[in-house]
């Protein structure tokens, strides 16, 4: 049977490999908006959501790696969270590096994420209140859309232009 400390590292390696994923689809998000690419950002949504998903599941086996290197370990006292530098402190070599590595890097991935998330959603309020000035000057404008008015009659239809509406 694999050592449960070997086992948590592995499981922070897969972990951070799901993040990195994550991290190259949020990048690609946030190029789909620069580009008004549609289809993309949708794929890249999808992608985005099969990932978070996934990411359930590797916070799952994450708990469940360090509550049995934890038992292994530190034995079975420790009832609170036990943090990737306790579980390398009480391990020995070559394992408590590895922890500690891959801890530190999954630790920089995450935060990467974390950031692409954060300007994704800043660029996404952006365009969504840019669309909110266009319509409120179109519906501010005046301007007939060809539909019937209060007598039954179609008003005179004057062609309407994004242009028209920014202008």
């Amino acid at each position: 049977m694999t050592d449960p400390v070997q086992q948590l590292v592995e499981v922070l390696q897969a972990e951070m490999g799901a993040q990195q994923e994550l991290a190259a689809v949020l990048d690609g998000k946030l190029d789909a908006m620069r580009h008004y690419d549609l289809p993309r950002l949708e794929a890249l949504s999808r992608s985005e959501q099969r990932l978070m998903e996934g990411l359930r599941l590797h916070e799952v086996r994450r708990t469940d790696a360090v509550r049995r290197a934890a038992w292994k370990v530190l034995g079975p006292g420790p009832t609170g969270p036990v943090t990737a530098r306790q579980l390398a402190q009480a391990s020995p070599e070559p394992a408590r590096t590895k922890l500690l590595a891959v801890a530190a890097m999954l630790g920089e991935v995450v935060q990467m994420v974390q950031r692409l998330h954060r300007i994704n959603t800043v660029a996404a309020q952006k365009v969504l209140m840019h669309f909110e000035h266009v319509f409120r000057i179109i519906a501010q404008s005046g301007w007939d859309i060809g539909l019937y008015g209060k007598g039954g009659k179609k008003a005179f239809l004057q062609q309407r232009r994004l242009v028209d509406a920014t202008a």
